[in-house]
């Protein structure tokens, strides 16, 4: 496995910084609801255009779980679950890919790694409310809409999310700024 240099762990630290910065302009819309799935239907393309911009750059496993615990860290002062959430997902994507691809090398790697990034937190979030603040699963869950139809725009969103992420990211690269 590929070492992690200190110029690596800058740049994502650097780059969850500013997926904190561009996803802080769409949470004050949704911070307050009690909608489950909401919050990462509007977070989706936007983790995902980040996390493939990341592993673009730092192509080694762990890359999106130093992004989800640099981005998790920030996220915890408003909720633990929020730190849990995004290094849990991020091992648990990195593992998958370990498990169908071996590494970051292949282009579907990186897609299949952004796209599921988000949607693995719907899960890992509603175990949390319901083990940390003893919520009911069924009140979670709510309407079909919220049980199938936000986790179905979520999936769809972070795959749009990540095929933009890889357009920028290529982009990026080809001008010589990645």
């Amino acid at each position: 496995m590929k070492k992690f240099t200190s110029k690596d762990i800058v740049f994502l630290a650097i780059l969850s910084v500013a997926l904190l910065l561009i996803s802080s302009l769409i949470m004050p819309v949704v911070m307050f609801t009690q909608i489950t799935a909401l919050r990462q239907l509007f977070a989706a393309p936007i983790f995902a255009i980040f996390s493939v911009i990341a592993i673009k750059k730092v192509p080694k496993i762990g890359t999106l779980t130093i992004v989800g615990f640099f981005s998790g860290v920030v996220l915890m002062f408003m909720s633990v679950i929020m730190l849990i959430n995004q290094v849990i997902g991020a091992i648990i994507v990195e593992i998958l890919v370990l498990i169908f691809f071996r590494s970051y090398e292949k282009k579907s790697s990186i897609i299949f790694a952004a796209a599921l990034y988000t949607p693995i937190t719907l899960p890992l979030s509603l175990a949390a409310q319901v083990i940390m603040k003893g919520e009911n699963l069924q009140d979670l869950l709510g309407s079909p809409l919220q049980m199938y139809g936000f986790p179905l725009a979520v999936v769809a969103l972070s795959i749009i999310g990540a095929f933009l992420g890889l357009k920028i990211a290529n982009e990026l690269k080809r001008t010589g700024k990645l």
